[in-house]
């Protein structure tokens, strides 16, 4: 089984570091994503290993097998369902084996790419290169080709794709805040810390 380095991709719908439970009874828990390549992308080297993959599996008619629609292909074109960037092609990449993830920094030790194991790191949106395995399917009717995830490296940050923001970049600190903070913090070293007629108050409907 040979593996594809990809060109730049987007990362979509990222299960990274826990595995994803499969809606198929009797189907393990996968690592995957979904990687997305915008308009104009040389995907050559990736078709050409899926038509490869599948003219072993099927012989010659598996090009017309693929293009009849009786064995999938990996790449999908509807960009616009999944509000993705206009006229970009994706696939989905899955794995039972937690996929290697590293940056772009090297490790002052061995001068290899760093690890990454925050998974914030990894959000949809960044930007991506994969090492992809291809393989063909024939199960339950269904037959086709895809890709197995093996390794990941984070290029570049980009826009991210569910609109979460950072509530330390949405938000201004207050320099006052700080200080205001000190002032009740030497007001309470000053007494016991407890208001007066504390023993009498109803804490009932706190609890």
């Amino acid at each position: 089984m040979s593996r594809i380095k990809t060109p730049e991709a987007i990362l979509s719908y990222p299960h990274l570091f826990e595995p994803q439970e499969s809606d198929e009874p009797g189907q393990k828990a996968k690592y995957s994503c979904a990687l997305i390549f915008p308009e104009g992308t040389d995907l050559t080297a990736l078709k050409k290993a899926v038509v490869e993959a599948a003219k072993e599996e099927w012989g010659d008619k598996a090009v017309q097998m693929i293009r009849s629609g009786e064995a999938r292909s990996p790449f999908r074109t509807d960009w616009e369902k999944k509000g993705y960037p206009e006229n970009s092609t994706f696939f989905n990449a899955r794995s039972t084996r937690k996929p290697g993830i590293v940056s772009t920094i090297p490790d002052p030790n061995t001068g290899l790419p760093m690890k990454i194991d925050d998974p914030e790191e990894m959000y949809p949106g960044a930007i991506v290169l994969a090492g992809v395995s291809v393989f063909t399917y024939d199960r339950k009717g269904n037959k086709g080709v895809g890709f197995g995830l093996d390794v990941l490296q984070k290029i570049r940050d980009s826009e991210r794709l569910d609109n979460a923001v950072n509530a330390q970049d949405f938000f201004e600190a207050d320099e006052n805040a700080a200080a205001d903070l000190d002032d009740v913090l030497d007001d309470e070293a000053l007494g016991d810390g407890a208001p007066e007629g504390s023993d009498d108050l109803d804490v009932s409907a706190l609890i």
